[in-house]
């Protein structure tokens, strides 16, 4: 894994300027009313190494983006608090972060994605009523 995160490394500043193209694109672009974007307020401090958005329906959005061919994920499907490494907090209520959980869903990112498939995601997010 070393070997191979060495070569990566060399790569990170493009890999990571890719990502910021493609969320600037998605904020830009993601014209939907039930759809819940991540507010940037300073860009250098994200690499947006995944890109959270949320929507009440997110079953719904899920099924409908995953039907069209995205790959689409929730990333962190338990919340934190209810996780079992924080057994101490797991019956506690954290009524913002259970929220977020229930709404987030991570659009495709990733340094390879090609401007067509971000294009294509994005039109389809408008689409979906």
């Amino acid at each position: 894994h070393a070997a191979i995160l060495d070569v990566k490394l060399k790569y990170i500043d493009t890999d990571n300027l890719h990502r910021k193209k493609v969320a600037k694109y998605y904020i830009d672009n993601i014209i939907n009313d039930k759809i819940v974007l991540p507010i940037v307020t300073n860009w250098d401090s994200n690499v947006f190494h995944i890109f959270p958005i949320r929507t009440k329906r997110r079953d719904d959005f899920l099924k409908y983006l995953i039907d069209n061919g995205v790959q689409v994920v929730i990333h962190y499907p338990i919340p934190p608090h209810k996780q079992k490494c924080y057994s101490q907090w797991n019956n506690l209520i954290f009524p913002i972060t259970e929220l977020i959980h229930n709404e987030e869903i991570s659009l495709p990112m990733s340094p390879i994605i090609q401007e067509e498939e971000y294009k294509q995601v994005v039109e389809l997010i408008n689409n979906w009523r």
